[in-house]
Parts: structure tokens; C-alpha cells; sequence
């Protein structure tokens, strides 16, 4: 059985994230960068038009602290 919105989720690890910021610009859609330096989510569960974005913030993050999970193929 399949739960009702048991799609692809990012999420990001605190212990690894130093605040670059460079989510933010790759996926300003899904992350907000404050300007207290504080990582803000916009959205946590990814709609198909998010992942691409997703993908991309996960990609570029230097500390590899983005991560994507569930299935990410929908």
C-alpha cells in the first residue's frame, strides 16, 4: 500500500550545511537564505515541477548537505 503523498522529499542536513546559500540560487523555489543566515524551506515535499530544481540544489551543494529521498522517478 502506497501512503498519499509518499513522493520525493528534500531535505537538508544541518550538521553538514555551512549556509553557502547556493541551494537558495539553484532551487529559489524550494529554499530561502534569510537574512539572519538562517536556511529557510519553502517547500519540504516536491511537486513534479520542483525536482528538477531539487536535483540541481542537491548537485551544487559543496558540503552535500541537500539531500533528495522517496521516489524521485514519481
Amino acid at each position: 500500500m502506497k501512503l498519499p503523498r509518499s513522493g520525493p522529499r528534500v531535505s537538508v542536513d544541518n550538521d553538514r550545511c555551512e549556509l553557502y546559500g547556493i541551494c537558495a540560487m539553484e532551487a529559489p523555489d524550494l529554499f530561502d537564505l534569510g537574512r539572519d543566515g538562517r536556511l529557510r524551506f519553502r517547500k519540504r515535499l516536491l511537486e513534479p515541477e520542483d525536482l528538477t530544481q531539487a536535483i540541481a540544489a542537491a548537485r551544487v551543494c559543496p558540503m552535500q548537505a541537500v539531500v533528495l529521498r522517496g521516489e524521485l522517478d514519481g
